[in-house]
C-alpha cells in the first residue's frame, strides 16, 4: 500500500509524512485516504519522489523496479536523459506526440500541424460551492498552438454561474501554474481539498455573479493557490 512504503521511507530517514504531504501540495485529506487505501495521483507521487530521491517505483510499490539502466539500450537512456531536462509544458507536447506514434492516438492527414498538449483533470474547478480535486483523473488533450496555450501548464473546467459574465459554466479555463497571484487577478485556489476559480481579494475570494457571496479565508485551514487563469479555450482552439 502507498501509505506502507511513504511511511517506511519517512520512518527512515526522520522525515514526519504531514509536514512532507503538504510541502509537496497534498492535505491531511489525501492522507487520511492513503491509509485506507486509496491510491496517490501521479503529480504527487512525483513530488514526492523529486523531494525524497527515491523512484516512483518504491513509494507506489515498496522495490525499485527489475527495469534498471543496464537494461535500457544506449538510446533509451539518452531519451530519458533529455526528458528529464524538459519543462512540464514540453514533456506534456513529448508525451502526446509519442502515443500518436505508438499508435495510442490516430493522427489523420487532416490533423492541424500546430498543435500543443495540454494537461487537464477530469473534475471541473467550481464557481461555486467546490469541487474536490486532489484524487481525480487527468488526460492530455490537443489543442491549437498559440501563444496562450503554449504558456498554460494545464486546463480545467469550469461549474457553476458565479464568476460571470467573465467565465461561463463549462468553459475550459487555460491555467499558469504558479504559487500565488496578484490582488484582483482570477486564480485556481484548494480550500480544504476543495477547488474554486475566484478572484483574489487578500482576505477573501470573490465572485463576478453579484448573487454570490465571497468566500471568507479565515474559515479554511488549508489554503493554497494552484495558478493564475490567463484564458479561456475557444471551440476552434480544440482539435
Amino acid at each position: 500500500m502507498f501509505y506502507d512504503n511513504l511511511k517506511r521511507i519517512c520512518d527512515e530517514r526522520n522525515i514526519k509524512i504531514t509536514p512532507l504531504v503538504l510541502e509537496c501540495g497534498g492535505t491531511k485529506g489525501v492522507i487520511s485516504g492513503w491509509k485506507k487505501g486509496a491510491a496517490p495521483n501521479s503529480d504527487i507521487v512525483m513530488r514526492l519522489s523529486v523531494r525524497l530521491n527515491v523512484p516512483t517505483d518504491l513509494l507506489l510499490f515498496g522495490k525499485y523496479s527489475s527495469m534498471s539502466l543496464n537494461n535500457l539500450s544506449a538510446d533509451e537512456i539518452k531519451l530519458l536523459t533529455i526528458y528529464k531536462k524538459l519543462s512540464d509544458i514540453d514533456k506534456g507536447i513529448i508525451i502526446g506526440e509519442a502515443r500518436v506514434l505508438s499508435g495510442d492516438v490516430k493522427k489523420t492527414s487532416e490533423e492541424p500541424q500546430n498543435t500543443i498538449f495540454i494537461e487537464t483533470y477530469s473534475l471541473p474547478v467550481s464557481a461555486g460551492t467546490g469541487v474536490y480535486l486532489d484524487n481525480c483523473e487527468r488526460e492530455m488533450i490537443r489543442v491549437q498552438e498559440t501563444a496562450l496555450t503554449h504558456e498554460a501548464n494545464f486546463a480545467l473546467r469550469v461549474s457553476g454561474d458565479s464568476m460571470e459574465p467573465d467565465y461561463h459554466d463549462g468553459d475550459t479555463l487555460l491555467i499558469r501554474s504558479q504559487p500565488t497571484v496578484e490582488l484582483g487577478e482570477v486564480g485556481i485556489f484548494i480550500l480544504d481539498g476543495e477547488g474554486y476559480v475566484k478572484e483574489f481579494g487578500g482576505d477573501c475570494l470573490i465572485s463576478h455573479n453579484p448573487k454570490y457571496k465571497n468566500i471568507k479565508l479565515e474559515k479554511y485551514s488549508e489554503i493554497y493557490c494552484r495558478g493564475l487563469v490567463i484564458g479561456v479555450l475557444d471551440d476552434g482552439d480544440f482539435v
